[in-house]
Order: C-alpha cells, then structure tokens, then sequence
C-alpha cells in the first residue's frame, strides 16, 4: 500500500510542479514579455487573464477530454501543449503573447481533474487532506523554479533561453508518465474522443449543471472564488510591482518571488497536515482566508527602502498567506463529490475558480490603472474576506444544526 500510494503521489505531482514551473514562468517573466512587445506594465494582467481564460475553457471541456484520453494520456498532453506554447513568447508578439498565455493555460489546468481522479483512485481516503495539500504544494516549488531558474537566466544571459529551461521538467514528466501508465488503476478510456467536443459552446453549461447536482460544492465554488482572486493577481503583478514600482531588477524581484513560492509549499503542507489532525478542511480553510487579506496587506506596505533580509522574509509571509489554501479546496470538493464523478466535480468547481483567476488581473491591472496599487490591493483584500467571513457563517450553523 505504501509503495503505491508513494507512486501515485509521484504521478500526479511531477506534472503539477513541472506544468506550474511553465506557467508561473509566464508570470516571472511577464515584465520582458510586455516591454519586448511594446506593451504598458498593467498589460501583465491581459497575459495572466488569458492564461485563466485557457484553464476555463479546460475545465468546461472536461467531459470532451478526461473520459476518452483517460487522466495519464491527458497529463501528457498538458505538458506537451504547455510546453510548446511558451515558446510563443519569444516570437515578440502581442497576438502570440495572448494565445500563448491561453494555451499554456489549457494545458496546466488538467492536471486537476486528471490528478484528483488519480488520487482518490489509488488512496486512502483518511490521508486525502495531506495527499492533496502535498500535491498542490508542488505548484509553488514549480514557481519557485521559475523565479530562481527562470529570471536569473533571464537577467544573466538571455530571457529566450530561460524558457527553454523551464519547459525541461515539463517535458521530463510528459517521459515520467509515458512510461509509468500501466501501474495505476484508473478507469479506462473510452473511444469516440473528439476534437470539436472542445469547441462546442455547450460545453460551458455543463460546470453550472455538476454545482446544481452535487450538494455543498456550490459553497465551496464561491469561497474559492475570493481566494483565487487575491492569489492570482498577487502572483501576476508580484514581479511588476517590484519592478515598476519600487525600480528592483527582474532577477532580484524574481529571487522574491521564489521565496514567496517555497514559502507557499510549506504552507501547503501544514494547511494539509492541519486539516486532517483537526478532521475539517473548512476551518482551516477559513483561519486562511483571514490570513491571505493579511499577506495583502503586507504585500501593500512594502517599503522600497528596506533591507534585502526582510523583503524575503516579507514576500515569504505573503507567500504562507495568500497561497496556502488550494490543496484543502480541491480535497474538499473531493469529499463532497462522494459518490459522483470526481474529475468532473473538480472541473465544475475549479471552472468558476479560473473564472476568477482570468478576471481579478485584468481588473486589478485596471484599478492600478484608474487608480493605484494601493486601492487595487484594497479591492482584493475585501473579496477574500467576503469568503473567509462565508465560511465562518457557515461553519456555525453547521455547529448549530448538529444534533445534541
């Protein structure tokens, strides 16, 4: 049992740190993307918003991709897509930049319905909590990756080679998979895949009719929601912030951002290792949308004067804050699935998540825009408490209506 739940960890979490690696490098990297296609700084939150508009599209054709390639065929195709599309960038074009940005998208965002469908397939339910925190811890180290690889090669040689680099783990996991396929048990694939299936318009209804269906997973749909807005427009303007704003070069502020990313996987693992000792990943999941409206505020206030040993310890508290909470959601919607279809629990759900992911960069880029980053910070900081204060309501009536 151990050696097979040690290798379907390995399974699902090589894609998820190397696709996260790809897709965090279009965010680190965002600043030269914009300035090399004679973009505005704000344009950051276009590319981010494409990127979560090609996950949205993703999770909508879940029914078109998961049960006719099967979730191993599907993650080798994420990374291959993803990988391929990031060399986009460097053809220095607007138009390039926005389908790159969609397609490295699409491809990242299988590996949650493909992964969830893995693990609860081959693992103990009691030790999802931690599994799946585990997992998701690999997308921050996959971003760390690309602030520590991907802008030191950037600033010390040349920002094409640096996207060379971060496709390599993608690319090796794609190998990982290839060969790994026969020794998990998985559903097996069905005939009749089509490529129009992800093309029908009909497929955006069916996230809204999974919510309708399973009961609870509306609630846990909406308080994702504010999450995913602070995370993502924190992880899109985090580099161009310190760039733009505080005039910091893009391999410092790309040091920053890793260590707001390994932060973040440590923060992962104890959300995980929480939520299973104290049995409710929803408590856990509310104390952390109290503290993502504080890593805001942290990110805020920070001080262009400070010294370098408290902006990393500054950017890891954000990075503990803000981006600790994904693996308990998706271990949530696992549970709450129960007896339906998990991958497509998880596609509806993390659909309206993404939803937010393509929305809150462009529109925080426009509050900086219209007003400044303060008040764009602000806006967001209210969002996820919105979310954790949901989550609060709903954990008392839950406490409330419990027989006595």
């Amino acid at each position: 049992m151990r050696q097979q739940i040690l290798l379907t960890f390995f399974i699902v979490s090589l894609p998820q740190f190397s696709l996260a690696a790809v897709n965090h490098g279009v965010l680190v990297l965002a600043p030269i993307f914009t300035s090399a296609a004679g973009l505005p700084p704000e344009s950051v939150g276009l590319i981010g918003g494409m990127v979560g508009l090609g996950a949205v599209w993703c999770f909508a054709a879940n029914k078109s991709i998961l049960p006719f390639l099967g979730p191993i065929r599907a993650l080798i195709a994420g990374c291959m897509m993803a990988s391929f599309a990031l060399l986009g960038f460097a053809l220095e074009k607007e138009w390039a930049g926005l389908l790159s940005g969609l397609l490295v998208g699409f491809g990242y965002a299988i590996t949650a319905p493909a992964g969830s469908q893995i693990l609860a397939k081959n693992t103990p339910k009691r030790l999802w909590g931690t599994l799946f925190s585990l997992r998701m811890a690999g997308v921050p180290a996959g971003g760390a990756l690309a602030g520590i690889i991907g802008a030191s090669i950037a600033a010390n040689f040349d920002w094409r080679l640096a996207l060379l680099a971060l496709i390599v783990p993608s690319l090796g996991s794609a190998m990982f998979l290839f060969f790994s396929r026969s020794q998990l048990k998985f559903c097996s694939p069905t005939n009749g895949f089509s490529l129009f299936g992800i093309f029908n318009p009909k497929i955006f209804i069916s996230p809204f009719q999974t919510l309708r269906q399973v009961p609870s997973l509306g609630l846990i749909t909406f308080v994702s929601v504010g999450f995913a807005a602070v995370q993502g427009s924190v992880f899109t303007f985090f580099t161009t912030y310190l760039v733009d704003v505080h005039g910091y070069s893009i391999g410092f502020a790309g040091a920053l951002y890793a260590s707001l990313q390994i932060a973040s996987v440590f923060g992962r693992i104890l959300a995980g290792l929480l939520a299973d000792f104290f049995k409710s990943t929803l408590m856990v999941l509310m104390l952390l949308g109290f503290f993502s409206a504080g890593g805001v505020g942290i990110l805020a206030f920070i001080d262009a004067y400070s010294n370098e040993a408290l902006l990393f310890i500054q950017s890891s508290l954000i990075g503990l804050m803000v981006a600790s909470w994904n693996g308990l959601f998706l271990a949530e919607v696992s549970i709450v699935a129960k007896n339906k279809d998990i991958s497509e629990a998880t596609a509806a759900s993390t659909f309206f998540t993404f939803i937010s992911y393509m929305l809150a960069p462009p529109i925080f880029g426009a509050l900086v825009y219209t007003f400044d980053y303060f008040f764009a910070f602000f806006v967001i900081g209210v969002v996820v408490l919105t979310s954790a204060i949901t989550l609060f309501l709903f954990l008392i009536l839950k406490k409330e209506r419990r027989p006595v």
